[in-house]
């Protein structure tokens, strides 16, 4: 059986037989990097290893992992779930299933986008950065990622921006969920597959700019959407920006625009930035911040994103110009 392996000394029966990872997600509905996180962080289940350490999965296995996916699908953390037995969890299923909170139609709660973003926050705000990695996996199963970043990370984002300008959070509660979502972005991205031929796009923010999760978020839609992706980091001068572009040969830049929204040197910086970069790499800018500098991007001609959805729009238009022309 393609996908299968068979343990040594051990009949051809339904207990012997051992998959392999990606069989187990595609049975379950759990993506491999998930079900990898749910082993380290909660030790939901123990597969078996072969003797190149692949992971080897029964089937009692994977009926667990598909109890525990039910289980966060009607709205529990995994966390609250994962210490439950076999019995338990599919007693907690057949409950809850009975009340009508699967098949389709999930009630409103925890499981759904806001309630995704409400659990976070609070995470966030008490810096309980195992929590908001809970949070953040449990929606890239039930959300999938272009919707966890445009329905729970985007708010989630412009949320703790919005406490920290207001005082209600302080810079490390910030640096703490920069961090996890960074992590957790270049996680989701990275399995991945881009054609080598793809187009490449630059994600970085200007130099002054030192808020980078915008940039992250671009780098990972951009990578969902079949672009290879160079993430330069944060606040970077121009005269790197051309370098780095230059170096990997892109297609494109994407700057990330947040706070301040009165930097009196960005606008002369955006303008090195288009004199320096070659006519033919266009810049996309977004990003909170963004419309405050208006003037100076269409003096630089720049490709103005006000949301991902739009990002994503403005790439595709990119990937349908002409070789070598002008966007």
């Amino acid at each position: 059986m393609h996908g299968a392996f068979q343990v040594a000394g051990q009949g051809t029966g339904g207990e012997g037989l051992r998959h392999s990872i990606k069989v187990a997600a595609r049975r379950t509905g759990l993506s491999p990097h998930l079900i990898r996180v749910w082993e380290k962080r909660y030790a939901t289940v123990a597969p078996e290893r072969n003797d190149g350490n692949r992971r080897l999965y029964s089937a009692a296995d994977i009926e667990r992992l598909a109890l525990l996916k039910a289980a966060t699908d009607m709205g529990h953390n995994i966390g609250d779930v994962a210490n439950l037995t076999d019995s338990q969890l599919s007693g907690l299923v057949a409950e809850e299933r009975g009340a009508g909170r699967l098949g389709g139609v999930r009630a409103a709660g925890p499981a759904e986008p806001s309630g995704m973003v409400e659990r976070a926050y609070a995470a966030v705000a008490t810096m309980d950065t195992a929590g908001l990695e809970g949070v953040l996996d449990e929606g890239s199963v039930v959300l999938g990622q272009v919707r966890l970043l445009n329905e729970v990370i985007v708010p989630l984002v412009e949320r703790i921006g919005e406490a920290w300008r207001n005082g209600g959070l302080k810079v490390a509660h910030e640096h703490i969920a920069s961090a996890a979502i960074r992590t957790f972005l270049g996680q989701v991205a990275r399995p991945i597959s881009v054609h080598p031929g793809a187009p490449v796009l630059l994600s970085t923010t200007p130099a002054g700019q030192l808020h980078e999760l915008g940039a992250v978020m671009v780098a990972a839609a951009a990578t969902s959407h079949g672009w290879r992706v160079v993430y330069a980091g944060a606040s970077l001068p121009a005269e790197e920006i051309v370098s780095a572009s230059l170096a990997h040969r892109v297609t494109a830049v994407a700057l990330s625009v947040v706070h301040p929204e009165d930097d009196p040197q960005l606008p002369a910086e955006l303008r090195r930035l288009r004199r320096l970069l070659p006519e033919r790499i266009p810049l996309l800018v977004g990003g909170r911040a963004s419309d405050a500098y208006g003037p100076v991007l269409d003096e630089v001609r720049a490709l103005r994103a006000d949301s991902l959805m739009g990002l994503t729009g403005i790439l595709d238009g990119l990937r349908r110009r002409p070789l070598g022309g002008v966007a």
